[in-house]
């Protein structure tokens, strides 16, 4: 009988093992969303991460032809009662409608709406990474040494950290960038310029960072062409010549054809937001004026300086080297994060972020291939901070450190090569697990910490109570405290876009037309609430509560203090006025001190002091009655024996002076 043969069949994709090292991110990356947990559709009681998401989601809310695409985060009456726009409008417009298109599907539900944009710039996170392995396994030509470059560097804690942070500025910024260098690559392997144009438009659309890596790529390109060109030449008599062909070289060279198209591209948009700003501001203010140019050329440097100890060239450097240093260190290993030193950074991570700029400068002097691409991208983090010290030197900017992710790429894929060199591919392939395994273990870390800080009953009181604010006050004016129970203005901004707002008196606002609601966090003893079932913020129509406040007045008589701002109590709160103030004097924060007749009322962390501290910033409680300046502070309802108040200043060597200052012992403060 005939013996039959047998076939076996490889499948090719399994043979060769392409699929796994992509896969193996892929999976890797899915942990940020994995151990995403409910607080990402909330905003934290402030911070950067969530002040600069809040300000983001307002915009992106606001983005609409009716106001034809300004980008502003809030509408407010001005001193003759017009609509005036709190403008960021320096920005590119890409990044804004991405979030607007993320968010366009769920109408008005807040909450929902944050998370959606959340999950967006998440995406922009995962396809961050993943560009950046497919161009790091183009440059080393080993996808091992790319799935281990790759996720050491996006476990940093500042990326892990504003992964979820709804912003322009930072991830969706840092997948530009991430876009347009694998544009860059792909251009200096296979010549493929157009679409290295297509790809540096749409990146700019999304972000201004771009221009850190396209303009020296640009530089650095034409000057090696020029350098290539220069053997050709073998006489000396032919120096006119030389200088002929530079300037072709100059002039048709892709690499200058590049930075300008890059250039007029930038100059475009921003002539598109200076145009719309322009209309929206009635067409009466020159551009030197528009507040979005103003705050343009304060970036570069124009004009008075503020916080000046973070700009002087000792100070400056040492915080971007310490941002370095902790962009260099997976998560799983670093300090517990935020950038708590505000003053001086720890000198051993200052020291730690110098050593690995300067070894992956030095590296690159003994690779062959791709100096240009790998020196652009190591430097793009200084090319960008440079240029904008003035933006990136505060330590409360900390999110611009994610685009030093540039050194910590190529210094991985440096040493990574290296290894490769001396132990062969296996070696690194085992590390490219560790590599995985420590970007999972470092997400994890940084979900821990964000759960520390969940303030899930609070948000949810929160989003609910402006929810059914906004329900009944569309398209209306209405005054609102800057700050309620720690959602600062930016987050109310949002939750209250399409209204006009107005946040604080201010001396030149005396002649406006009052706005038709009030909103504030203390429940109002003589009127009845508009939102009786909110827990937190509370709605009131303009006239009920202006009567209301100065009925409060008239009935508590005579003022506790009599000082620059007289003191009342009534019914639990007081009430600071004074008639006719001028702005300075309501710059000055207020210290307030409440002495409990039981130490045991108060929080526990208060006890040891004997005392509680509701200090605040005027705006934060203000109302504004006519010409009246007007500060109101609930105070707890346990008997207090003594209340300490005033205002002061703190000075620059840490003491403080008590513009006024005054006391009284409450009787029946309690109900």
């Amino acid at each position: 009988m005939r013996k039959l043969k047998t076939f076996t069949y490889r499948i090719p994709y399994l043979r060769n093992r392409a699929w796994l090292p992509p896969a193996l991110l892929l999976l890797a990356l899915s942990s940020v969303f994995l151990f995403a947990t409910n607080h990402r559709g909330y905003f934290n009681r402030g911070g950067t991460h969530s002040e600069m998401s809040a300000k983001n989601l307002a915009i992106a809310e606001n983005l609409s032809p009716e106001h034809h695409f300004l980008m502003f985060t809030s509408q407010t009456l001005d001193a003759d009662g017009r609509h005036t726009y709190e403008v960021y409008n320096r920005f590119p417009i890409g990044s804004y409608a991405l979030i607007k298109l993320a968010i366009l599907p769920f109408g008005d539900d807040l909450s929902t709406k944050i998370y959606a944009a959340r999950i967006l710039t998440m995406l922009c996170f995962a396809a961050a990474a993943v560009l950046a392995y497919l161009s790091l396994r183009r440059i080393a030509a080993s996808r091992w040494i790319a799935l281990t470059a790759a996720p050491l560097a996006f476990s940093s804690a500042y990326c892990l950290y504003y992964i979820d942070a709804i912003s322009g500025e930072s991830v969706i910024d840092l997948f530009a960038v991430m876009l347009v260098f694998h544009g860059m690559v792909i251009f200096e392997q296979e010549g493929r310029f157009r679409q290295l144009i297509i790809k540096a438009c749409a990146a700019l659309l999304l972000g201004w960072h771009v221009y850190a890596l396209l303009l020296p790529f640009s530089a650095f390109g034409l000057m090696r062409e020029i350098i290539k060109a220069r053997p050709h030449i073998s006489t000396p008599s032919s120096a006119l010549y030389q200088l002929q062909h530079a300037a072709r070289a100059l002039t048709r060279n892709r690499y200058s054809t590049l930075g300008v198209v890059a250039l007029l591209f930038g100059i475009s948009m921003l002539t598109f937001n200076f145009t719309n700003e322009y209309w929206a501001l009635n067409r009466e203010t020159p551009l030197t004026e528009l507040p979005s140019f103003k705050a343009m050329i304060k970036r570069i440097g124009v004009g008075p300086p503020r916080h000046t100890e973070y700009l002087s060239w000792p100070a400056f450097p040492e915080r971007q080297f310490y941002r370095i240093g902790i962009m260099s260190l997976p998560y799983k290993f670093s300090p517990a994060f935020v950038e708590q030193y505000m003053d001086a950074p720890p000198q051993l991570f200052v020291r730690l972020g110098i050593a690995v700029f300067g070894a992956s400068l030095i590296g690159l002097l003994f690779i062959r291939r791709h100096k240009i691409l790998l020196a652009c991208l190591a430097m793009s983090g200084f090319c960008w901070a440079l240029p904008m010290r003035y933006n990136v030197a505060y330590p409360w900017h900390s999110h611009e450190a994610i685009f030093y992710i540039g050194v910590t790429l190529t210094l991985f894929s440096l040493v990574l090569l290296y290894l490769r060199r001396l132990s062969g591919e296996r070696f690194v392939t085992a590390l490219s697990v560790a590599a995985l395994l420590i970007f999972v273990l470092s997400a994890l870390r940084m979900s821990q910490l964000n759960n520390l800080y969940r303030p899930d009953k609070f948000n949810k009181a929160a989003i609910a109570d402006f929810q059914s604010i906004r329900d009944m006050t569309d398209g209306k004016s209405i005054q609102v405290n800057s700050k309620i129970r720690g959602h600062g203005r930016r987050m109310i901004d949002y939750y209250l876009t399409g209204r006009t707002i107005t946040y604080t008196y201010r001396a030149g606002l005396s002649a406006a037309r009052p706005p038709d609601f009030v909103a504030t966090d203390m429940r109002a003893g003589g009127i009845a609430s508009l939102t009786p079932q909110n827990q937190m913020l509370f709605l009131y129509e303009w006239d009920a509560y202006h009567r209301y406040i100065n009925e409060s007045i008239e009935q508590a008589g005579e003022p506790l203090i009599r000082s620059p701002f007289d003191v009342y109590i009534v019914d639990n709160v007081m009430i600071y006025v004074k008639d006719a103030c001028r702005e300075n004097e309501i710059n000055e924060k207020f210290f307030l001190a409440l002495y409990p007749s039981d130490k045991n009322d108060l929080p526990g962390y208060r006890r040891q002091h004997g005392f509680e501290n509701l200090d605040f910033h005027f705006e934060e409680q203000s109302v504004w009655l006519g010409k009246r300046c007007i500060a109101v502070a609930s105070i707890p309802e346990y008997d207090i024996t003594r209340i300490y108040t005033g205002q002061y200043i703190k000075r620059a060597d840490g003491s403080f002076e008590h513009l006024w200052e005054g006391e009284f012992r409450p009787t029946g403060t309690a109900n």
